[in-house]
């Protein structure tokens, strides 16, 4: 019997997930994308796939129910003994074949399956943007990154450009990164009612039309540039909202607001409940995205497949995601901003033509075009022959 029937009688892949990320519940930054992914990996192999998490506490109730996860919670004195010494034996306990960290850390050092790690991008590295961090946080990063290079059979991250970061960053060989692209979830590409999205607007109090910024509030998101550009712009043009939590970092932008004098064209509603995202994509006449550092940049797909314009900046991974579908800005340049954002409500037949493109562009990022790709590399590194095409096109139309 060939390799390609045996392959399906074998017994299912066991892959160990790091599930602190899943300890608390958010629908956002690792935790979403950690969810997103593995759902389509279990939505394509079924039965094929094990997942067990390896936390220190309980997951959350609510990714209980999103995911078929086996979990295993165990105690150390501390976070690094139980990554370093505690996590290996509870893998070689398990039966794992791959182990596979999605938050940018967490393998160990002692190699007891094979190991994959998620590194999104290099942003919390980089001097500019963690100022103030306490040593042993540095120190902390320092010792995973190393563990990371010695243990890491394979580095996922998100796009090209953070492909040639870590490369770069930490001196990790080419061939031994893979690039795996963030989506949109099928939410996104579905139009939403106008009836829904007024709906939505008068719950958070949102005007019928706006630019939307959607996002933290941290100095790397780049919020102040924003206001100074959108202070520029004439009053009559639509109004700004800025939605995201408000951390510690908001207050900076609140007073910024105030000093601006934009108090009654700017709204900042808080706590967007998940289901009510694509509604405020689609009420918006663009998303503005300023950032000065991405290694994808959710939101920029997100929009597209919801056929909203995108407004964002030309440095880091956004002209890839983009690719020519959205209008680029230079971010530390507010009349840049300003300049686009001003054609966006001036040029009808741009916004046309930015909404046909953009939703056609997102239509490249797909979970299950990802999931599959990263099954794929679990099955190369084990020596296990890949699920022939026409076998998983049968799998996934009997699971539909």
């Amino acid at each position: 019997m060939s390799d390609s029937v045996t392959n399906h009688t074998a017994r299912p892949l066991r892959v160990g997930i790091d599930g602190r990320v899943l300890m608390h519940y958010e629908l956002r930054g690792f935790t979403r994308t950690t969810i997103e992914l593995f759902r389509a990996m279990q939505d394509i192999a079924g039965s094929d796939l094990e997942l067990i998490s390896f936390s220190p506490g309980p997951l959350a109730p609510e990714f209980l129910k999103q995911l078929r996860i086996a979990s295993v919670v165990f105690s150390a004195r501390r976070e690094i003994l139980w990554e370093q010494v505690e996590l290996p034996r509870q893998l070689v306990k398990a039966g794992i074949d791959v182990f596979h960290a999605t938050a940018n850390r967490g393998l160990p050092y002692r190699r007891v399956c094979k190991y994959v790690l998620t590194c999104h991008d290099v942003i919390d590295r980089l001097p500019e943007f963690c100022k103030g961090e306490h040593w042993r946080g540095t120190w902390r990063k320092k010792y995973s990154d190393f563990a990371s290079r010695h243990s890491a059979d394979k580095y996922l991250t998100d796009s090209e450009f953070s492909k040639r970061d870590i490369c770069h960053f930490h001196g990790v060989a080419a061939e031994r990164v893979a690039i795996v692209h963030l989506a949109a979830d099928d939410s996104f590409h579905r139009k939403c009612p106008g009836e829904h999205i007024s709906k939505v607007q008068i719950k958070y109090g949102l005007p019928c039309n706006y630019f939307l910024f959607l996002a933290g509030f941290d100095y790397r998101k780049n919020v102040s540039a924003l206001l100074d550009a959108y202070a520029h712009l004439p009053s009559e043009v639509p109004s700004l909202v800025l939605a995201g939590e408000h951390k510690w970092e908001f207050a900076a932008v609140r007073d910024k607001i105030a000093v601006l004098g934009l108090t009654a064209r700017v709204v900042c509603p808080e706590k967007i409940a998940q289901d009510d995202i694509p509604a405020i994509y689609q009420g918006a006449i663009a998303l503005v995205h300023p950032s000065l550092y991405e290694g994808f940049g959710l939101q920029l797909a997100e929009a597209m497949a919801c056929g909203t314009p995108v407004i964002a900046s030309n440095v880091t991974s956004m002209p890839e995601v983009l690719d020519g579908c959205g209008l680029l800005v230079d971010p530390r340049d507010p009349a840049s901003i300003a300049q686009q954002m001003i054609r966006v409500v001036r040029d009808d037949a741009l916004r046309t033509t930015m909404v046909e493109k953009g939703r056609h562009r997102a239509r490249d990022f797909s979970w299950r075009k990802s999931a599959g790709q990263v099954l794929a590399i679990y099955r190369d590194l084990l020596g296990r022959a890949a699920v022939p095409q026409a076998h998983a096109e049968h799998v996934l139309e009997e699971r539909r």
